[in-house]
């Protein structure tokens, strides 16, 4: 009995901070699908304005994948028990995708032409990585927050 007096008064200040985070949760899901709408659009205008570049044909293929982050997204916000498989596949590519853009920094280093023309790439890559973390980051949230069907118990 003296237990769980203890940890009465930690259950009373947990409570509210657990039902904001469901209702924080509700609001996740056209967040995610909204920003994930948002760089595939940012990142398809980059690609038109650079016109009639050589290689052109081959960013578009490159950019293509990425229209599966939005489509996941959309069915995660519309019926996420019915898609419950699809938020670890999302973190996946997701993880993939930051590694990879981390990389890319490392690689060329690109970090070090922050003063020159070229340092304009390093900051729109930061937002790409940055916007990849956060919807990364609300799609564990709402995975957490997805019910898991209870194992079933094999009778003898």
């Amino acid at each position: 009995m003296q237990d769980f007096v203890t940890l009465n008064p930690l259950i009373i200040l947990i409570t509210p901070f657990i039902f904001y985070i469901m209702n924080i949760v509700r609001y996740l899901k056209p967040f995610v699908f909204a920003l994930e709408c948002i760089k595939l659009m940012v990142i398809a205008l980059i690609i038109i304005i650079q016109g009639n570049a050589p290689g052109l044909f081959i960013k578009i293929l490159l950019a293509a994948p990425g229209a599966l982050f939005p489509l996941m997204a959309l069915f995660i916000w519309l019926d996420t028990e019915r898609y419950k498989e699809y938020p670890p596949l999302f973190l996946a590519g997701k993880s993939i995708g930051i590694f990879l853009l981390l990389g890319w920094f490392i690689i060329f280093r690109q970090v070090t032409m922050i003063g020159s023309v070229f340092g304009l790439a390093v900051y729109a890559e930061g937002i790409l990585i940055f916007g990849d973390l956060l919807s990364a980051g609300a799609v564990l949230l709402i995975s957490r927050d997805i019910k898991r069907p209870e194992p079933e118990m094999e009778e003898n």
